[in-house]
Parts: C-alpha cells; structure tokens; sequence
C-alpha cells in the first residue's frame, strides 16, 4: 500500500509540475507579444516631416513637401527622391544644383528654423519637424 501512495504521490507530483511549467509559458509569450506591440507602437515604421529646398543664391524656392522618413533616414531619402549627391559625408548636389567652393555656395540644412548640429547622415527626424535646405553663398 506505501508504494501504491508513493507512486501515486509522485505521479500527482510530476503531473502538477509539467502544467504549471506550460501555464507560464503561455504567460510569457503573451507577455513577449504585449512588449513587441508597445515597442512597434512608439517606433513608427515612418516618421512625418516637411522638406523645403530653397536656392537663396538665385532666390528660388524649389520645393515644399509632405515626406516620410523612413528607417534608412533622411540621407536615404534625399538620395532616392531629390538627386542627392554625397562626398565624404557632406551634401555637394541637391535636385541638380551642385555645390561652388570657387564661389563659395553651398547646401545647408535647418531644422525648425535652426541650422542642424550633426550631419544629414546621422540626423534622426522626429514627426512635424520642419527640414529646410538652402543652397547659400557663405
């Protein structure tokens, strides 16, 4: 009769442990699940900005627009949309107008109205800025 018990204890035993072992993987994995829809929520896969290109030298506005940024960032976008042209890290073309260092104009960019900090390469958009590049005799 002890062994009868102590099987039956031990099987009771096993049982309890293997179900509570699947009942706090399902807990986890919904915990997973909420923690990856709060994270894609506050990283959008697109970040909404305004881009005005401006040719001060000539006194143009080129363009104003509505454009989504995406992950590959703002050098990305330049490049695909507006005939960006990069050298060592700074803009020297932009929509077919190219820098003149003999003449001294050359492409800046402002954000919110404030010239920018850092490079357009690492500059990192936050939604309704205003980004505006302007083709300047310095």
């Amino acid at each position: 009769m002890k062994k009868i018990n102590k099987y039956f204890l031990s099987l009771l035993t096993v049982t309890t442990l293997t179900f509570t072992g699947c009942g706090n993987q399902s807990t986890t994995e919904q915990k997973d699940t909420t923690t990856t829809q709060q994270t894609e929520a506050n990283n959008p896969e697109t970040t909404d900005v305004e881009i005005s290109i401006k040719d001060t030298v000539n006194d143009k506005e080129i363009l104003t627009e509505d454009a989504k940024i995406d992950k590959n960032g703002l050098k990305d976008y330049l490049e695909k949309n507006h005939k960006a042209v990069f050298e060592d890290g700074m803009m020297t073309e932009l929509e077919g107008i190219k820098q003149d260092e003999k003449e001294g104009q050359y492409w800046m960019y402002y954000v919110n109205d404030e010239m920018a900090d850092v490079g357009i390469g690492d500059y990192v958009p936050k939604a309704g800025d205003e980004i505006e590049f302007r083709f300047e005799k310095m």
